[in-house]
């Protein structure tokens, strides 16, 4: 099960969902020159398949945990907006756009050297 992706709560979650299972698992990362694998291992052959039954119910209740959070949060207006961002954090967005623009203005000048 990889979990290169995954939020480091959604991760320890379902560590603790496998512990509770008695499913025996060990967890690998990418290393420092991220040349691995981020991953949970299940140790016994004979455990993937109620891993993966263990896995996809936790993920669907933690999707719906996550998306509950995220209807409270935009109830309350307390939701991240572009907005909200460029507030709390301008100079931090403005280097962001600013690094957006370069990157489209790089890409972009060598088909406008024709017009």
């Amino acid at each position: 099960m990889r979990t290169g992706g995954a939020h480091f709560d959604e991760v320890a979650g379902l560590i603790e969902r496998l512990d509770a299972e008695g499913i025996e698992h060990y967890q690998t990362d990418s290393g420092f020159w991220r040349l691995g694998v981020d991953a949970l291992w299940v140790r016994n052959r004979d455990d993937a398949e109620r891993a993966k039954q263990v896995l996809q119910e936790y993920q669907a209740q933690y999707q719906q945990e996550a998306q509950a959070q995220h209807h409270a949060l935009h109830a309350r207006g307390e939701a991240p907006s572009f907005i909200g961002q460029l507030w709390r954090h301008p100079i931090k967005m403005l280097l962001a756009l600013a690094a957006v623009a370069a990157i489209l203005a790089i890409s972009l000048v060598p088909f406008m050297r024709g017009l």
